[in-house]
């Protein structure tokens, strides 16, 4: 809030009154989070992920217009519900929703995702370790492939035998 304090200084018989106002502002502060505080996560190639993401005012000042973006992986998806949030009050918590979509070339292993949400007056990250597998389907190839090289040279040790 504003406040007025009155100032005077008085030396023999001269004396002057100056009256000066302060404007207290509080502090700006934010955190982005998950609901459990778990930075990582699992996707497989070519899938969509939903990642619930808690926002939340740890300052003692109203955020206003808070703008979530992402720094993604090449050739990823990143997006928001809601895509921004109006306002949030010291001490409350706004829940988002990142929806991510692997691309389908991914290779399998780690990759690092930055969530950022951001105010004219403040910023917060977060960083996700996101492990991408690869679809079922090629594991179940390759269980098929082994299966079928063992059937051709057990039907060739059968047919031709001891020669």
């Amino acid at each position: 809030g504003s406040y007025k304090i009155s100032v005077r200084a008085v030396a023999g018989n001269t004396s002057a009154d100056l009256e000066l106002e302060v404007v207290v502002t509080g502090t700006y502060q934010m955190e982005l989070t998950t609901p459990r505080g778990l930075l990582s996560t699992e996707i497989t190639a070519g899938d969509v992920k939903r990642l619930e993401l808690v926002v939340r005012n740890t300052g003692s000042s109203l955020l206003k217009d808070i703008q979530l973006s992402s720094g993604k992986p090449q050739d990823w998806e990143v997006s928001f519900e809601p895509a921004k949030i109006e306002m949030l009050k010291a001490g409350e918590t706004s829940t988002v929703t990142a929806v991510m979509k692997a691309s389908k070339k991914a290779l399998p292993g780690d990759y690092v995702a930055t969530m950022e949400a951001k105010t004219p007056e403040v910023n917060a990250t977060a960083q996700f370790r996101i492990a991408v597998k690869t679809p079922m389907i090629w594991g179940w190839v390759g269980v098929l492939i082994i299966a079928a090289a063992i059937g051709v040279v057990y039907y060739l040790f059968r047919k031709y035998g001891r020669r």
